[in-house]
């Protein structure tokens, strides 16, 4: 009934409403495959890289002497413990046997009670003079004899007993002349002299003092000559002369200056020796080797000598090198390249033998041509013909 009820513009409004959802789905059925018939096309465009501006160096090569630094701590070249040879009463001791002292060589710095030494002495020579007599007898005795001998008049034991006695007569002459000969030498122990030009270091004898044998009367070291000992990486050898790679030994003739700085008494100072060998063995914690330098001239221009326990630095002569390029050491890529700029002004890698790197600067040995332009600006990322802009 309510279809009979129902009018006909009702009726029209409906029918265009349902097809209204089908008209849509067919536009856009129409539109898709027209989209799909048609794709875009990406046209795509290579993009010149900018240039990156770089400062740059030229190879120059030239030839150079490299120096090798270190530093250590001044040692004497000879340091001694004075002993007491013979025992005795201390009668004199020398105004320099003080801590700090300073003696030249030969100078007597103690004297012992020689009194017991003289007294030995005398008896040694009486003895001697004893031996002497006795010798002339039996050498006398022992001729006669033998000339009796040779007439029969004596006989074999009686030439025998006049040899044998003798030969204990020379044996006793010899030992007389030895106890005589260690008199002497015990006398003269008694005055105790400095064995070289030098300085005390400690001293621990008195006035009135008795000492046994072997008892230390002072330690003094020699101020003619200092040694240094300069720990360096056994791969800067390579820079010095060949025989300390060799024997570890320089010969006289070589002439290897090392020039020692320090601040002392409130001023720079500097003191000039040689480089005289190396140490036996690399040392096992550090894996260093120590150069050891002499310097003989202890006091410098200014009059000051060089005191034992000052640290110094050390600036070591070196060996001359040629066709040596240096380049600012931010050249370096990695261990053995550097990039250089071309013609057209672009970057190549270039493999290079690298001699020596220093704190600013690194020495090229081989691998780059005179005129060549490197590199000298520090760069993040580089690829090979990378384009720059070379400013100055």
């Amino acid at each position: 009934m309510s279809d009979q009820t129902t009018s006909p513009l009702a009726r029209i409004r409906h029918a265009r409403s349902a097809r209204l959802p089908l008209a849509v789905l067919v536009f856009a059925g129409i539109i898709s495959g027209i989209l799909l018939m048609t794709p875009p096309q990406i046209v795509s465009s290579a993009k010149t890289p900018a240039p990156v501006t770089v400062r740059t160096v030229t190879a120059q090569p030239t030839t150079q002497q490299l120096y090798v630094h270190s530093e250590g701590t001044v040692y004497p070249r000879a340091e001694t413990r004075i002993v007491a040879q013979v025992a005795g009463e201390v009668v004199w001791l020398a105004d320099t046997l003080r801590v700090g002292g300073q003696f030249a060589a030969g100078e007597v710095l103690v004297q012992l009670d020689q009194r017991d030494y003289q007294v030995a002495l005398k008896s040694a020579e009486a003895q001697l003079r004893q031996a002497r007599a006795d010798h002339e007898y039996a050498a006398a005795e022992a001729a006669r004899i033998a000339a009796l001998f040779k007439k029969d008049l004596a006989s074999t034991t009686e030439l025998e007993r006049s040899r044998r006695a003798l030969e204990g007569a020379e044996a006793a002459l010899l030992r007389a002349e030895a106890s005589l000969e260690g008199a002497e030498i015990d006398l003269a122990r008694t005055t105790i002299r400095a064995p070289y030009d030098g300085r005390v270091r400690t001293e621990s004898v008195d006035l009135g003092q008795f000492l046994q044998k072997g008892a230390v009367l002072t330690t003094v070291y020699a101020t003619d000559a200092m040694e240094i000992k300069l720990p360096i990486p056994d791969a800067q050898l390579a820079f010095l002369h060949e025989a300390l790679t060799q024997t570890g030994v320089l010969a006289d003739t070589a002439d290897i200056p090392v020039v020692l700085s320090a601040t002392y008494a409130g001023r720079k100072q500097t003191w000039t020796g040689q480089l005289v060998r190396t140490e036996a063995s690399i040392d096992e914690r550090s894996r260093f080797i120590y150069l050891v330098a002499e310097v003989t001239e202890t006091i410098n221009a200014r009059g000051t000598q060089l005191p034992v326990g000052l640290f110094v630095d050390a600036t070591i002569t070196g060996r001359w090198f040629e066709n040596i390029v240096t380049l600012p050491r931010i050249s370096l890529r990695g261990a053995n390249s550097v990039w250089v700029v071309d013609e057209a002004n672009t970057l190549h890698a270039r493999e290079v033998s690298v001699l020596r790197v220093t704190e600013d600067n690194v020495l090229i040995s081989a691998g780059l041509s005179p005129g060549d332009t490197v590199n000298a600006s520090p760069l993040q990322f580089v690829v090979e013909g990378m384009p720059v802009v070379v400013v100055d």
